[in-house]
């Protein structure tokens, strides 16, 4: 009773008892961040699925107790009375609000201009499952109304979202080894002696990683502000802190602030997996041969412990410093290569390479990196990009993705290099192991020469002009969906309904009718949320806004700013400052990606739809996630675990009996 009585008291109390179990393990304790860390696929798609089926019972519970507790009339909230055109109005808790419209699109097509707004992706498979439902397979619809099945495809759509999520962040901060480590489907409880020897040394493949600092991606470069460990253990410890991270980037997308938008009939879930998939596959790399990272694992099993009584030479030879950039490794003769591997304390790729390939340990080697215009996975992803366009009407900002390599390639040289070494170890490895153990590639002058294609040229400053016009075409694609519905509604409805003078003022800029439309029947403007009666909704955006403005200013620009005053030259100028503190911020396309749509949100658009707006952001997740790996007993951990209770108990309640949750 004291509980239902103080409500804040109760999220003040299970918020204390998260932050317990997210901190490092004790004694018999079980740490929550290190679990979703290592679990399975199949047991991280079963927690979140569950979590999303428990909301929705929730939401149940409220919508038949809570107006029968606070007496409304024939016990229901009617606030909008949109479920009484539906022809079938069992579950039509679940579709409220954006899921009136998405059943009338789904019906009767596009009769309204105000429904141009509303994209066709999710209309299309709600008219696919009522086909299957009510004339295919008749039982179904006999069983459950067709929103039920829309819920399942978006509870499923939410899970592997989340799991994909997980692989991008494992991805990011620890490499493509610890990816096929971890992220299975089934847990390894009876695995082989091989099993466990491949893990093993995929483990010590990431503890190198970090060490050599060749982690991240082509679209981001995590920590960048760390000191590389300079040891195994520091590395280890480095890598324990990284998979806590991880796991607190899970835990936010587990208990995301817009969970009820992930199972009811909108958009967010279909978008975020559509969209995460994409930015998955544009960041995928290959990893290192398994004989590199069997040498790899020996090399480092073998180094000496850094410890109190080691002696300063066993200490200097397990001190790593930042290896020279991939791309002039490969260049290196054989010779050259193993004394400076022997001087480092732990061999390059060349040395680690040479050694799993006797036959190549005599040869000079030489990678020659040519460049291509486009690789499979990309144009999976632009593919997937385009098909997010059919469900929301931002998809098209994703092309930020496909330009951010080629900015960065252009701009930040000395991070297109450090990118290049982490992305391309991988695949080059695999080049010449297969080219000097089948006697492939060309000889020149006694050099094995090695082709290696990619996208990422990393000896080239200015991006290929045909790669230029490639990545055009791209974003072109990505834009389609947004200009085909503006077409329409265009043709349709400006130039067949609209007065002479409305459509005068449009003219032919017929993709300027979605923000029409917007500032005609919901009166969105530049800033126009910030009066004082829309007040309460500007207040569901702020948590979202002034936590992520925060995560940001603590891993980057309170950083950055520390290290330019302490570096021995200074920047001078103020603008030298700002770019000091800015550039380490560009060099992940997510947090740019994540700022840009934020911007967007509150500033042009129905500031109440921050949360759901920006959820789909991994960035979002890495950033409040990190925040509580760090610091779980912090206010601002507790701020985050105290905004996520609050918004999905205050979700359960509202959206499903008609009040104002959108």
């Amino acid at each position: 009773m004291v509980m239902l009585l103080h409500p804040s008291r109760a999220c003040g109390a299970l918020c204390r008892l998260l932050a317990t179990a997210l901190e490092p393990y004790s004694a018999g304790s079980i740490n929550l961040l290190d679990y979703l860390g290592h679990c399975s696929d199949s047991a991280l798609l079963a927690v979140i699925v569950a979590t999303r089926l428990a909301l929705l019972l929730f939401m149940w519970g409220s919508r038949e107790v809570a107006p029968a507790i606070f007496g409304a009339p024939d016990n229901s909230f009617v606030f909008d009375t949109g479920e009484l055109l539906y022809a079938d109005a069992r579950l039509s808790m679940v579709s409220n609000w954006d899921g009136v419209h998405m059943f009338s699109i789904a019906q009767h097509g596009y009769l309204y201009e105000s429904q141009i707004v509303f994209f066709p992706g999710l209309p299309a498979i709600i008219r696919g499952l009522d086909l299957v439902t009510r004339r295919l397979v008749p039982v179904l619809h006999r069983i459950a109304p067709v929103a039920a099945y829309v819920c399942a495809v978006n509870v499923a759509a939410s899970g592997l979202a989340g799991v994909l999520l997980r692989r991008l962040t494992i991805l990011t901060f620890l490499g493509p080894e610890a990816v096929r480590s971890t992220c299975r489907w089934r847990s390894a409880v009876a695995s082989s002696r091989s099993s466990l020897a491949r893990h093993a040394a995929a483990e010590a493949t990431t503890h190198y990683r970090l060490l050599c600092g060749m982690t991240g991606t082509v679209l981001d470069a995590p920590d960048v502000h760390a000191p590389l460990p300079s040891t195994a253990a520091q590395a280890r410890a480095a890598a324990r802190q990284r998979r806590r991270v991880v796991g607190g980037a899970t835990l936010v997308w587990v208990l995301t602030p817009a969970m009820v938008f992930t199972v009811v009939v909108y958009t967010e879930s279909l978008y975020a997996l559509a969209t995460i998939l994409g930015v998955y596959l544009l960041a995928w790399h290959e990893p290192l041969p398994l004989a590199v990272q069997q040498r790899i694992a020996s090399h480092l099993a073998s180094a000496p412990p850094a410890t109190a009584t080691t002696t300063a030479g066993a200490a200097a030879a397990a001190d790593i410093t930042q290896l020279v950039p991939l791309a002039q490794q490969w260049v290196v003769a054989a010779g050259a290569a193993a004394a400076e591997a022997a001087e480092r304390g732990t061999p390059d790729i060349v040395s680690l390479v040479r050694e799993a390939t006797p036959g190549a340990a005599t040869c000079p080697l030489q990678v020659v990196w040519e460049q291509r215009l486009i690789t499979g996975t990309e144009a999976a992803a632009v593919l997937l990009f385009t098909v997010a366009g059919a469900f929301r009407s931002n998809a098209f900002t994703c092309a930020g993705f496909l330009i951010f390599p080629l900015c960065v390639q252009a701009a930040l040289p000395s991070t297109h290099a450090a990118q290049s070494s982490a992305v391309l170890a991988g695949v080059s490895a695999h080049r010449v192991l297969a080219a000097a153990t089948a006697s492939r590639g060309s000889r020149v002058d006694g050099r094995l020469v090695v082709r290696c294609p990619t996208v990422h040229h990393p000896l080239q400053r200015v991006p290929h002009p045909l790669r230029l016009l490639v990545v055009a075409l791209e974003c072109a694609c990505l834009t389609a969906p947004y200009l085909a519905m503006n077409y329409l509604g265009y043709r349709r409805f400006v130039l067949r309904m609209w007065d002479a003078a409305s459509a005068a003022r449009m003219g032919r800029a017929f993709w300027t009718l979605y923000p029409t439309l917007q500032e005609r029947y919901w009166g969105v403007q530049l800033f126009s949320a910030y009066t004082f009666t829309n007040m309460p909704n500007v207040v569901l955006a702020l948590p979202v806004a002034v936590l992520t403005a925060w995560c940001i200013s603590r891993v980057y620009l309170s950083p950055a700013l520390a290290n330019a005053r302490a570096a021995a030259h200074r920047p001078r100028t103020r603008w030298q400052r700002v770019c000091a503190a800015v550039t380490p911020y560009v060099r992940s396309s997510n947090v740019v990606h994540l700022t840009a749509l934020l911007t967007l949100a509150l500033t042009a658009m129905h500031v109440q739809v921050t949360n759901r707006f920006v959820m789909a952001s991994p960035a979002l997740c890495w950033l409040l996630g990190g925040q509580l790996a760090a610091q779980p007993r912090s206010v601002a951990s507790q701020l985050i675990l105290l905004w996520s209770a609050v918004w999905i108990v205050a979700g359960g309640i509202l959206f499903p009996n008609h009040l104002p949750w959108t």
